[in-house]
């Protein structure tokens, strides 16, 4: 399923900040990454995408429904009574799948984001960095064809951020959920994604919308290539210059 945004707009009357007319088709599976300075409407349009704001003009199309859909946050929003466990699989109690049946769907992801001798901890007692890993567990143990994610690596240390961004993109290239990514740093941007798309001004307009063949596989040494860098100045360039 495709999400095709045209003309779509909201701004937010009291400030005249918001997201301008924006127009793009985002095809399944496609991880779009999204850069822009602060106001210029990134998580907003995560938030009209998601149904989670109105617009005030233009049309959104896109046919995930609510179960299909998560969101991960720049803060990891774990409810700090429960285990790890406990906050990996709520999505799944809350529809009604016994606890032993959700804690049997959650196995391969404590595996899969290291997180096996967590399970039984608590929030307070993790770090940054596996705090993450526990709300990206939560998405995706519903298996959701899309995800949103909003800034989620933000508050982190650089090496924790790259290993976290390697084991996202490993797990995209295998479950091929659409992911729509917004975040402040450049090379993280053009390190993940298939497509960036740079705002600008506010309410935020498309300065650049571009497809990013830098192949399938990504690994760090991508980041010190010729082809990398260009990409990086050019999109550091648009974003100074309305800074």
């Amino acid at each position: 399923m495709r999400i095709e945004l045209n003309c779509l707009q909201k701004i937010y009357p009291e400030s005249k900040t918001g997201l301008g007319s924006i127009t793009a088709v985002i095809p399944p599976s496609q991880w779009v990454s999204v850069l822009g300075p602060s106001g210029c409407g990134k998580s907003t349009l995560l938030k009209l995408i998601a149904g989670l704001e109105e617009k005030t003009g233009g049309s959104i199309e896109q046919g995930f429904t609510k179960k299909e859909i998560s969101f991960v946050f720049q803060d990891a929003a774990l409810l700090p009574w429960k285990t790890v466990i406990e906050n990996i699989t709520l999505p799944l109690r809350l529809r009604g799948v016994s606890r032993s049946e959700a804690e049997r769907e959650a196995q391969p992801w404590l595996k899969k984001l290291k997180l096996e001798k967590f399970a039984d901890h608590f929030p307070s007692q993790l770090s940054g960095g596996l705090k993450m890993r526990v709300s990206v567990a939560r998405a995706l143990i519903t298996k959701p064809k899309l995800i949103l994610m909003d800034e989620p690596f933000a508050a982190l240390d650089e090496p924790i951020r790259i290993e976290l961004g390697l084991e996202l993109r490993e797990l995209w290239k295998a479950l091929k959920p659409t992911i729509v990514f917004v975040t402040h740093s450049i090379t993280e941007a053009l390190w993940l994604s298939d497509r960036v798309m740079v705002l600008q001004g506010q309410p935020g307009q498309v300065a650049l919308d571009r497809e990013l063949l830098f192949g399938i596989d990504r690994p760090l040494s991508l980041r010190a290539s010729s082809d990398f860098q260009k990409t990086v100045e050019e999109c550091f360039q648009l974003l100074r210059s309305h800074s």
